[in-house]
């Protein structure tokens, strides 16, 4: 069985589905992203093929049975509603999206990073999310665009919080470019993304900075001021609030983190 999600930490690993099928449901989203090989999912009485060039999403709580047709790899994330920035109308039914482009080739790449040992850190796991979810977005965000742009253009005002992240966090930002009053704009900002749309920028700059973190020796400051926090207090209050422990902590439990995985692939090489 795939491991359970923690509620609010997406899981993100390479997986292989057997040919007898297996059934169930979880509260947590799930994507599935083909690598190899081919399988099939059953959902509310329709079939889904994940292969190669497909992927599906899965909302959270709906049952399906999922069938490996060859032999197969699938990169599957778990996304807990509360996890990465995605908004929560592209999860809202079950939907296949192409893997091509940029997104496919994060995909292969994210699938042949070992991860680390079982019971370590959730910090890969972020990681992996963080990385996925910008090209994510905007592959799920064709579909949506072209039915629901007239009435809310939730790809547009997704793209436009992406690329402002080094803004200072304003929650009437969205709302002065795309207009339609602060007050209206508010309401149905939360009914597609799931978010106060303060809360939602939140979380992306976060994104952004947990990938920094992981990346390599960006000063903390220069990651606070890069995601439009003041100062680096004001950032690792935020960063600390959501994901338990301060940036400084949580990079170095990463570091430790590969450096005892590298520790036993050593002494299992000997």
């Amino acid at each position: 069985m795939p491991k359970r999600a923690d509620h609010a930490a997406p899981l993100v690993e390479p997986r292989r589905f057997q040919p007898q099928p297996l059934g169930h449901a979880h509260d947590y989203h799930q994507l599935l992203f083909g690598v190899d090989g081919a399988i099939e999912l059953e959902i509310d009485g329709h079939a889904y093929r994940v292969d190669a060039e497909h992927g599906l999403v899965v909302p959270g709580g709906e049952h399906h049975v999922c069938v490996g047709l060859t032999e197969n790899l699938q990169l599957v994330a778990d996304f807990p509603a509360s996890s990465v920035a995605l908004p929560a109308r592209l999860m809202a039914r079950p939907r296949t999206f192409a893997l091509d482009g940029p997104l496919a080739a994060q995909v292969r790449t994210l699938v042949a990073i070992p991860k680390t040992r079982p019971g370590a850190p959730p910090q890969h796991d972020w990681q992996r999310a963080a990385i996925l979810a910008g090209n994510l977005a905007t592959s799920l965000g064709q579909d949506l665009a072209r039915h629901d742009a007239a009435r809310f253009p939730v790809l547009a005002i997704d793209a436009c919080l992406r690329a402002s992240l080094a803004e200072p966090p304003r929650a009437d930002h969205p709302a002065s470019r795309f207009g339609g009053g602060a007050r209206h704009f508010h309401t149905l900002f939360c009914e597609a993304f799931g978010d106060t749309p303060h809360g939602y920028q939140t979380r992306l700059r976060l994104d952004q900075a947990v990938q920094w973190l992981m990346a390599g020796t960006m000063p903390l400051a220069d990651i606070a001021f890069g995601v439009g926090y003041p100062d680096q207090t004001t950032f690792t209050r935020a960063f600390a609030r959501r994901f338990g422990l301060p940036p400084g902590a949580w990079r170095e439990a990463a570091r430790r983190a590969e450096a005892l995985a590298i520790d036993c692939q050593n002494y299992k090489a000997e």
